[in-house]
């Protein structure tokens, strides 16, 4: 899917050949211009809301619909910049996914005190003021227009790095035609997909966090076979009791931070290692439109629920509840080798509270699969086992 052309495809409907003077001063322009830096990143769903959802109606009650400018004589993997004008808004678009778009995007950071809750995209810079989500941005960009046409216009913020930034998106020469760029209106056969990237080029963009995904990844696969060659040889047994209520409420801790996060647009709060942002705004946050945080709750409050169920009850019923948390820890660790895989080699970014969650699913695998194959056993009628028995009659039998 060429999502870099899903987040434009709505933006670029100029149907006129002539074009607005690209990145022109203050001189020979009609009227006032507001000049602003988005910086987005193609796999981000609030940068694809404030792309489709809000700037086309932006754009047309200040001044009408835009055009895009671009490099064409680059490679598309390397085009980190985009203008978006209509000759009153004046957008540069920043794709930080590539290195000259994250250096700005860094670069802009430094220059105005941005505390960690606050760091991601999609991120609007205009003059010394910023803004983050698609709450903030929809709602401050059509108040900061307006008061800029009354100021007679807002120039580019001084982001070190903006005037090589500006250079790279071709000027305009006289009588309005592209200097080695192109204003188009089929954003689909100029803009590259953003999977072009290679596998090593993910991995290199976060080293150190996609290498502790990698090594979770393999922990996780590893488990997969070697817990059930444990059971069926007799070498695995139980857990503490305590450990499964304390993994399911950090699971639970966890997937409620995220799921916060991932319904807000609010940053997160990534500590020195990994970019939680880029993972929680991704495409790959939601499963069938339901946020993956929201499924963590659902999933480690059930498997909390069921064991509950397994030390109250007795019999048939405690069984039930032993071979349900057992088994919604298996799915849950096999839907994390999934989601860790995304993180290193599709997404190219790894979350730190992601990959809690996958050690805690996983650690709460080693410690119900015993019991709920033993309990699995008694409901078929395969275990001489006293079925009477509740939870920890059974743990003190194999004992």
């Amino acid at each position: 899917m060429r999502s870099r052309v899903a987040f434009l495809l709505l933006l670029v409907v100029a149907s006129v050949a002539a074009a607005v003077p690209s990145f022109a001063q203050t001189t020979g322009e009609e009227g006032p211009v507001v000049r602003a830096v988005l910086f987005f990143s193609p796999t981000c769903p609030h940068c694809e809301t404030v792309i489709n959802e809000h700037l086309p109606g932006i754009f047309e009650e200040y001044g009408g619909k835009p055009e895009l400018f671009f490099d064409d004589t680059l490679p598309p993997e390397d085009v980190s910049f985009y203008e978006m004008t209509n000759g009153t808004l004046d957008l540069l678009l920043v794709d930080v996914t590539i290195d000259a778009g994250a250096n700005l995007y860094l670069a802009d950071i430094e220059r105005l005190p941005t505390a960690d809750e606050q760091r991601g995209v999609p991120r609007l810079t205009i003059e010394d003021e910023f803004f983050v989500g698609d709450v903030d941005i929809p709602a401050e960009l059509p108040v900061l227009i307006e008061e800029g046409i009354a100021a007679g216009g807002v120039p580019w913020p001084a982001i070190p790095g903006m005037e090589d930034a500006i250079a790279a998106v071709p000027g305009m020469a006289e009588g309005n035609q592209p200097i080695g760029g192109r204003a188009t209106d089929d954003p689909a056969a100029e803009l590259p997909a953003a999977g072009d990237k290679s596998v090593m080029d993910r991995l290199s963009q976060d080293p150190i966090g996609n290498g502790l995904a990698i090594v979770v990844l393999v922990g996780m696969i590893i488990s997969l076979v070697a817990v059930p060659m444990m059971i069926h040889r007799g070498d695995l047994g139980s857990g503490p009791v305590w450990l499964v209520p304390v993994l399911s409420i950090i699971g639970i801790a966890v997937s409620a931070y995220l799921g916060f996060v991932e319904t807000s647009g609010a940053e997160a709060v990534c500590g020195p290692v990994g970019d939680c942002n880029t993972v929680q705004q991704s495409q790959y946050a939601t499963i069938f439109g339901i946020h993956v945080g929201i499924l963590g709750i659902i999933g480690y409050a059930a498997l909390l629920g069921f064991w509950i169920l397994s030390r109250v009850g007795t019999g048939t019923a405690a069984d039930v509840g032993v071979v349900a948390s057992s088994a919604i820890a298996a799915g849950g660790t096999v839907f994390s080798i999934y989601l860790t895989f995304l993180e290193p080699f599709v997404i190219g970014a790894t979350c730190m509270w992601c990959l809690t969650s996958a050690v805690s699913i996983a650690a709460l695998f080693w410690v119900t699969a015993s019991d709920g194959w033993s309990a699995y056993r008694r409901l078929v009628g395969s275990d001489p086992g006293d079925p009477s028995r509740g939870s920890d009659d059974r743990v003190a039998q194999r004992a």
